[in-house]
């Protein structure tokens, strides 16, 4: 049975970001932790990731659009940009400018972020996201962006999944610069939200009009044990800590506990004209009192959908509703900016992604003001400290060769964006296939 159309306007897309699909970035903090022994779960390396600096980008994004996508989420590349301090690189401003362009012919919005993941080496040297300057710099480079961007994107991304960072890199060692400290993840992640502040209004001053955002991971926490009162305490608490306190302080402008930095830095209150929500799935939380680097909380849900260490949850689409619901609250237009699963063989892709879709209409038939899903990702890409092992993409890459084949899902999400909505369970488009 056919799910009705969604609001007119509506941006179907897919996203990527620079570091995992350009190749060749060889100035961030990524490009020597890639190198060190033991870092990357399958030994693998961005190296050329998916050639999209040197061409093959264009030719992605014609493939989306031939497939009925109106929209991409991409990212630029920091250190691409400002190779050293202060210094702008104006050829490397200029291929942006030439894909920004290229995406505009091809009827596709732009929602660029500023940063996903990566920092510059000179920035990481100087301490990463505890550096005393980082503030400062960052609103410098957004500003400059977006007065060399500016008239070229729809909507600016400042920083996506701010938790995500300070917990993978900060507190636990699982990205560079692995510190393994607590207190240093709660510095970093009220670094960040200062920063977004600071970076929100450098761009509104030189483009008021401007569509400014940022990007939060939201999955669903619940408790493993219904009757337990510890895994309750626990479940609340990594959620706290991972989506109340940030949502609070973009709400109110004030940093709470466990969020380390200035109580009330400057401009955080309301510094969002959007927000973007991206969701991997649904955690079930069991106390373990000596798992302290997660608030003494262990994810146990089954089953679950895992590469190594990386954690994306259980597959639950009712929990997308409640989240995009629970943050309709924000009082500014909602996009899911990322939803996917690594699906080699692409046999639980199809029914993941029309649920999914249907889950979205749902958050917005009970009142959520969402206006674009973007799927992760268009393509197969290097998936960070998991390597190229995750397989996201609705076109299969083979990182040698560089060769694409478009999975079924591909086809079937062209069906949804054609429709401009669902247009049949997963299930039942999983089982015939492409067209």
């Amino acid at each position: 049975m056919g799910e009705p159309a969604f609001p007119a306007g509506f941006l179907w897309g897919t996203s990527t970001s620079a570091h995992q699909v350009e190749g060749g970035n060889e100035n961030n903090d990524w490009s020597e932790w890639e190198k060190q022994p033991g870092r990357i779960r399958d030994g693998t390396t961005s190296a050329e990731a998916c050639r999209w600096w040197n061409g093959s980008a264009e030719e992605d994004l014609a493939t989306a659009a031939s497939l009925g996508q109106n929209a991409h989420r991409l990212s630029i590349e920091w250190s691409r940009l400002e190779p050293e301090p202060g210094r702008w690189d104006d050829a490397a401003f200029a291929r942006y400018l030439r894909l920004l362009a290229e995406m505009r012919r091809l009827g596709i919005s732009a929602m660029v972020t500023l940063h996903h993941v990566t920092l510059p080496r000179w920035v990481a040297a100087r301490g990463g996201w505890l550096a005393r300057d980082i503030v400062s710099l960052f609103a410098r480079y957004a500003e400059e962006c977006i007065r060399r961007l500016g008239g070229s994107v729809d909507h600016w991304v400042t920083i996506n999944e701010p938790a995500s960072v300070a917990g993978a890199a900060y507190v636990s060692r699982y990205w560079p610069p692995a510190l393994g400290s607590v207190r240093a993840g709660l510095r970093a992640l009220g670094a960040m939200l200062e920063a977004h502040a600071a970076a929100y209004g450098a761009m509104k001053r030189v483009h008021p009009a401007a569509s400014v955002g940022i990007v939060l991971s939201t999955p669903r926490f619940e408790p493993a044990r219904t009757g337990s009162r510890m895994d309750t305490l626990i479940c609340a608490a990594q959620d706290w800590v991972f989506i109340g306190s940030l949502l609070r302080a973009l709400r109110t402008g004030t940093l709470l506990p466990p969020l380390a930095g200035p109580a009330r830095p400057p401009g955080l209150r309301r510094s969002l004209d959007f927000l973007g929500a991206n969701y991997y799935g649904q955690y079930a939380v069991r106390f373990d009192p000596l798992l302290h680097e997660r608030l003494f909380g262990r994810h146990v849900q089954e089953p679950t959908v895992r590469a190594g260490e990386c954690d994306w949850g259980q597959i639950s689409p009712e929990g997308l509703t409640r989240q995009l619901v629970r943050l309709s609250a924000m009082e500014v237009p909602l996009y899911v900016t990322e939803n996917g699963i690594h699906d080699a063989a692409d046999a639980i892709r199809p029914a993941f992604l029309t649920d999914h879709v249907a889950a979205v209409h749902e958050a917005i038939r009970r009142g959520a003001d969402v206006r674009g899903y973007f799927h992760w990702s268009l393509l197969d890409n290097f998936e960070w400290a998991e390597g190229w092992q995750p397989r996201f993409g609705l076109i299969e890459v083979d990182p040698v060769t560089q060769k694409r084949t478009l999975r079924s899902s591909a086809h079937l999400y062209a069906r949804i964006c054609g429709s401009n909505g669902a247009t049949a369970s997963g299930r039942e488009r999983g089982s015939q296939g492409s067209p």
